[in-house]
């Protein structure tokens, strides 16, 4: 019995150990994969299929393992010398940060599998608003094409079709004022918003803005165009897109779908 405790003593110290690193190695990994990513130091498809999809994936199931076994050993290792030892918390911790990133991969994929991959989102089908010459000229020649004409979803559904099915409420927004007052709101709305605004202009009746996101720096850009109508009110019109063709469980579309809704919002 004596050799059987001891052995069980030389087990929980090395995977009591294990547990701890992982506690600490499995967020630094994720956080490394989004950060290196945002920062450039290596390219969306390593960041996040390579590192996170599969070796992250990897990784929290070692965790799991490693935290379910470090605790049978514990619980085994109490019933047969009838007292404690080893440390119950980083078996623990890992079992939960490993569950809960799991469940988080599950819940990700659930949402993919839910909605359709709508990445080029708006208001106006048969005239989107279309970007400068400038805004076009600083994009990657690797970003996602901004000619709207032809883009269809994964399963060839045109995108129109498709972003009506998913999103009617996103349409052109009638507003009864000016251009002039409607475009001022519009561009303070969205700096308010967070949108990087990089060109306005009121003679043009549009203004580009671009927005990033905190995790892998995933880009979106964006353009507003406000004209006026018969009545002497004013449409606008909003164009969101991802730069990157990575599903964006609908960031764009609620990004649009926010703005009409704030700036359809009765003024005080």
């Amino acid at each position: 019995m004596a050799r059987i405790i001891e052995l069980l003593r030389m087990a929980i110290d090395i995977a009591v150990a294990l547990c701890a690193m992982l506690v600490l190695m499995i967020p630094l990994w994720f956080a490394l994969a989004a950060f290196g990513t945002k920062w450039e130091f290596w390219d969306w498809q390593t960041g996040l299929n390579a590192m996170t999809h599969v070796w992250g994936m990897r990784l929290l199931l070692a965790g799991l393992v490693a935290g379910v076994l470090t605790l049978i050993v514990l619980g085994v290792f109490r019933l047969t010398a009838g007292e404690g030892y080893g440390n119950w918390s980083s078996a623990i911790a890992v079992t939960l940060i490993a569950v809960a990133g799991l469940y988080w991969a599950m819940q990700v994929d659930q949402l993919k599998a839910a909605d359709p991959a709508i990445l080029d989102v708006t208001t106006d089908f048969a005239e989107p608003p279309n970007f400068s010459s400038a805004f076009i000229s600083r994009r990657s020649g690797l970003d996602a094409s901004l000619d709207y004409a032809g883009k269809t979803g994964r399963d060839g559904q045109p995108l129109p079709q498709l972003q009506a099915a998913h999103y009617p409420q996103i349409r052109t927004l009638h507003l009864d004022e000016s251009v002039d007052t409607a475009f001022a709101r519009a561009l303070e709305l969205a700096r308010v918003q967070g949108w990087r605004v990089s060109t306005a202009s009121r003679q043009a009746g549009m203004f580009e803005a671009g927005a990033e996101s905190l995790w892998y720096g995933f880009r979106d850009d964006m353009v507003v165009r406000i004209r006026s109508d018969e009545a002497g009110g004013s449409l606008v019109d909003v164009r969101s897109l991802a730069r990157q063709p990575v599903h964006d469980l609908g960031r764009n579309a609620d990004r649009v779908q926010e703005f009409l809704v704030l700036l359809d919002s009765p003024q005080p």
